[in-house]
């Protein structure tokens, strides 16, 4: 099954791309923007809490990996967390997802955002693994993406096809004791402390 869909994503490889702001916030301010107009992604963080949506949003990222894929109708979002028995097997999981993009989704012109993992976790030993695998998957779909990966701090995003913005919340911003553009100067500079690795698609833009 697997080489079945590899076979047929290839001649997607020349995936249309379209521009998407990436706004950082503090998660006090994240909090007060969501509404029940955005369709959460919910505790266990499994496959089967996956959002589909022209809105989408997900709490509370630490060791977990969440990963958005969308087209220009609507956006898939998965949290997966690493320590949940039901996630264990990797490679079963790594299909699940790449069919559940293939027939959700428009293959002409996908999309990525994956932020997540931490390294170095005693209690989520496969945290980095799980990423990995995950950003594997964008790039065997020839998906451009953004990423966001490791760092110390706890994020929440959320997506919004109407303004085409990903936001992070984080709470590193959270006890800053002035403005985070007179602490951190631009968003580039803020995600490289939030962050061990940070990757910014072509067609991204970062924002405050």
């Amino acid at each position: 099954m697997t080489n079945l869909i590899l076979f047929d994503v290839n001649k997607y490889m020349d995936n249309l791309s379209f521009q998407s702001r990436i706004r950082l916030i503090n998660r006090n301010e994240f909090r007060a923007l969501m509404n029940r107009e955005f369709a959460s992604v919910d505790y266990p963080w499994t496959i089967k809490q996956t959002a589909y949506s022209q809105k989408v949003r997900t709490d509370g990222i630490y060791d977990c990996t969440a990963m958005g894929v969308k087209d220009k109708s609507n956006v898939l979002l998965f949290h997966i967390c690493p320590t949940n028995n039901k996630n264990s097997n990797f490679k079963k999981l790594e299909t699940e997802i790449i069919e559940k993009i293939i027939k959700t989704l428009n293959l002409d012109c996908l999309q990525g955002f994956i932020l997540g993992s931490k390294k170095y976790n005693i209690n989520s030993p496969r945290s980095l693994e799980l990423f990995d695998m995950m950003e594997g998957v964008l790039k065997k779909l020839h998906i451009q993406y953004s990423k966001f990966k490791g760092g110390n701090y706890t994020n929440d995003i959320a997506y919004d096809l109407k303004k085409d913005e990903w936001v992070i919340g984080c709470d590193m911003l959270d006890v800053l004791s002035s403005p985070k553009e007179t602490i951190l100067g631009t968003p580039q500079n803020a995600l490289s402390r939030i962050f061990d690795q940070i990757k910014l698609a072509d067609s991204d833009r970062l924002s405050w």
